[in-house]
């Protein structure tokens, strides 16, 4: 694979994606701004800002392939995301990279959801598309990493969200994009974007009997009698952060969240969504 640069290598995927390909005897360039150094061996962790262009050069010259996590994060969420992509994007052409390979969101090709968690993606897939730069984009659902939130609800008997049990929507192992990532940097570029969740999404009832299956005791589902907006207010993140999550929800609500997981099926042969009851037995409830 050559060297590969991963930013925001410390994120719940840029992490698990360093090992991965560490493990697979890929010289890893591990760049965010506060790396550390517990890494494995034959990773380089590199300290740099990528909002910074200039950082961002230094931190990718001599990469053969990038791993793109646009974070939302700083005072201005959706500004910062846009920019570190862009700076990303201008430091593969100018250093001649074979490969970037990103992940935006199911639905993020449509530019007008009115979430903008979903929306501000939509200009950096058209950009890195113009760009000339080898890529592939995977556009994964909502993850169910997510479920870490409500472990203890789980392990009590319930699960809630602020719709109905019936409801469906993409979701996805982040695992599942960790591996199709390893795949595509193996691969080359694919040029084009691939929806990744499982197929005919979840449902919060599904979430409840899947945990039933696993904790061995009956699991229900709720749906909260609240706005979106105060669902999310008790989470330990920024308003600006609620309010952007609320929107997501509400359009969760409004349409069929849902992708088409079959081309990078197609693409990938080896590529098994992880279900729900797989996750919580081997990560949620894991021993």
């Amino acid at each position: 694979m050559g060297t590969i640069a991963v930013i925001g290598a410390t994120g719940t995927i840029g992490r698990r994606l360093v090992g991965r390909l560490a493990s697979g005897g890929a010289e890893v360039r591990a760049i965010c701004r506060n790396p550390g150094d517990d890494w494995e061996p034959g990773v380089e962790a590199v300290a740099a800002d990528i909002s910074d262009p200039h950082q961002a050069l230094d931190a990718v010259e001599g990469s053969d392939a990038i791993y793109l996590t646009s974070v939302l994060g700083g005072d201005d969420l959706f500004g910062t995301e846009r920019t570190v992509a862009s700076n990303v994007i201008d430091a593969a052409i100018k250093h001649d990279v074979d490969h970037v390979v990103t992940h935006t969101a199911v639905h993020a090709d449509r530019g007008d959801t009115g979430a903008r968690i979903l929306d501000n993606k939509t200009p950096i897939e058209r950009r890195l598309v113009e760009s000339g730069v080898g890529y592939t984009v995977l556009r994964p659902g909502w993850f169910l990493q997510n479920l870490w939130a409500a472990r203890d609800y789980l392990t009590q008997g319930v699960v809630s969200m602020p719709w109905t049990g019936d409801m469906v929507w993409a979701a996805t192992d982040v695992e599942d994009v960790v591996n199709a990532a390893v795949a595509f940097l193996d691969r080359g570029p694919a040029n084009r974007a691939f929806d990744v969740h499982i197929p005919g999404g979840i449902t919060g009832e599904a979430i409840a009997d899947a945990a039933s299956s696993v904790l061995g005791h009956p699991v229900a589902y709720h749906q909260a009698q609240v706005t979106s907006r105060e669902y999310v207010d008790g989470f330990p993140i920024s308003d600006d952060h609620k309010d952007a999550y609320a929107e997501l929800f509400d359009y969760f609500t409004s349409t069929t969240y849902l992708g088409d997981p079959q081309p990078i099926a197609e693409a990938l042969a080896d590529h098994r969504p992880r279900s729900i009851e797989q996750f919580l037995r081997e990560e949620l409830f894991a021993g």
